[in-house]
């Protein structure tokens, strides 16, 4: 039970996390485009309290992922944990970033996550 709700909640954190890098790099602004010097850049990027939190979340799925290395085998947790977080971001990403999830996508994500299941079990 306890192993279930730590794989849940480090797929939740990372995904989360990464769902929230992305809110706050989308205030930032592109990298690409800024006229601001690099060290600006980096305080007004760390200064956000959106990637602040996404960097939390990320750390804390991190420390529970290190938790689940030590009590599991990589082989059998690794490949719910890639394609759990996988399907987490992108639906998050169509949701809150109103990102293209269309039927190519859907079935390529299905057939990553088929071939990740596969080679799991091999």
């Amino acid at each position: 039970m306890i192993r279930t709700a730590m794989i849940i909640g480090c797929i939740l954190f990372a995904g989360g996390g990464n769902l929230l890098l992305k809110a706050g790099m989308s205030h930032v602004g592109n990298v690409a485009e800024t006229q601001l010097p690099v060290a600006a850049y980096i305080l007004q990027t760390i200064s956000q309290p959106v990637i602040l939190i996404g960097v939390v979340l990320y750390i804390a799925s991190f420390v529970m992922w290190l938790s689940l290395l030590s009590m599991m085998e990589i082989s059998a947790v690794y490949p719910i944990f890639v394609s759990a977080a996988f399907l987490v971001v992108m639906s998050g990403s169509a949701v809150w970033f109103n990102e293209d999830v269309n039927t190519l996508r859907i079935i390529g994500t299905m057939v990553v996550i088929l071939g990740i299941f596969l080679v799991s079990r091999s």
